[in-house]
């Protein structure tokens, strides 16, 4: 080799290596990225995770599949920050309560909200109150059975989350998009009804917690605001975009959800299940609401509206 060559492959050599150190590096950075978001979807995994005191539904005859695809409920505790209460230890009260089943098969979800008021036995605690007061009794286990109770419908899974903590999660998303069911004032916020408003979380708790004021619509108003709430950021959530916030998505997950579900039946489901939100059906509980003789205001569903909640349920179920 002459002199000229071995300078030529010195020169060559150089960008080679810094090309290749460079590779490196990003590699390097590659694989700590990975680490850490896999340490992140653990650590939330382990911080959310609290499972039922049960291995099934006791009206279920055998295991519900995620893997497999199988229609499933769950219920949705939407729970107040009250920090008086949790002060005296008297639990959280379920503000907002819901039950979706999911049929991807058939692709349809039917969505039921429960009012919070409802007269309903509270399962573990031989008692007829309010439906809301179950969670604070024994959390969501006692909640999940008492619903079970009154809609007489097996609920496989159970997600809890602070309605504080949906607030910072619709701020971190950007905010939701949503079409107003009524006309009414509340917080500051005015909503006229069939308008498209995009909502920040400050706006999104106003629209989902107002009742009495004038055109709200009262409980019933409100719960399909909150249907209509969580069903935008559910979609907001499994959007790609949500990508791109996924460390302050994590932390918000991570100090305000609980559910029994493992991120590994989160992540299936959200692969599974996304064709069950081509058709949502939204249903309400029907009946009379009135001061009854412990001087209490409650909420008493019709049996032909608990009827018909069950058949649409159980169609959907396939039982």
């Amino acid at each position: 080799m002459n002199r000229s060559d071995y300078y030529t492959k010195k020169k060559m050599s150089a960008p080679k290596k810094a090309i290749l150190w460079i590779i490196g590096i990003l590699a390097i950075i590659a694989v700590i990225a990975v680490i850490y978001i896999g340490f992140k979807i653990l650590s939330v995994g382990n911080a959310i995770h609290n499972p039922l005191d049960r291995n099934k539904s006791s009206l279920r005859s055998s295991d519900v599949s995620l893997k497999n695809g199988d229609p499933f409920t769950i219920a949705f505790f939407g729970v107040d920050s009250d920090a008086k209460r949790a002060a005296n230890n008297g639990g959280q009260r379920s503000d907002s309560i819901m039950v979706v089943s999911m049929n991807p098969k058939k692709k349809t979800s039917e969505i039921v909200s429960v009012p919070r008021d409802t007269q309903a036995k509270i399962v573990g605690r031989g008692t007829t109150e309010k439906i809301n007061h179950a969670y604070a009794y024994g959390g969501p286990t006692m909640a999940v059975k008492s619903l079970e109770k009154l809609l007489n419908v097996p609920i496989d899974h159970y997600a809890t989350i602070d309605m504080d903590g949906m607030k910072e999660m619709i701020d971190t998303l950007g905010g939701v998009t949503v079409v107003s069911n009524s006309t009414f004032s509340y917080d500051g916020q005015s909503f006229e009804k069939g308008q498209k408003v995009h909502l920040n979380g400050k706006q999104a708790m106003a629209f989902i917690r107002s009742r009495k004021e004038s055109g709200a619509g009262g409980d019933f108003g409100r719960q399909q605001r909150q249907q209509i709430v969580m069903e935008a950021l559910a979609n907001k959530l499994t959007s790609v975009k949500s990508v791109t916030h996924f460390n302050s998505l994590m932390n918000h997950i991570k100090d305000n959800v609980k559910t029994d579900l493992s991120i590994g039946d989160i992540n299936t489901i959200r692969s599974k299940y996304n064709k069950a939100n081509d058709t949502v059906n939204r249903h309400q509980l029907d009946g009379q609401g009135g001061i009854q003789d412990d001087g209490l205001y409650y909420f008493v569903p019709s049996d032909d509206s608990l009827n018909s909640i069950k058949s649409a349920i159980d169609n959907n179920l396939g039982i």
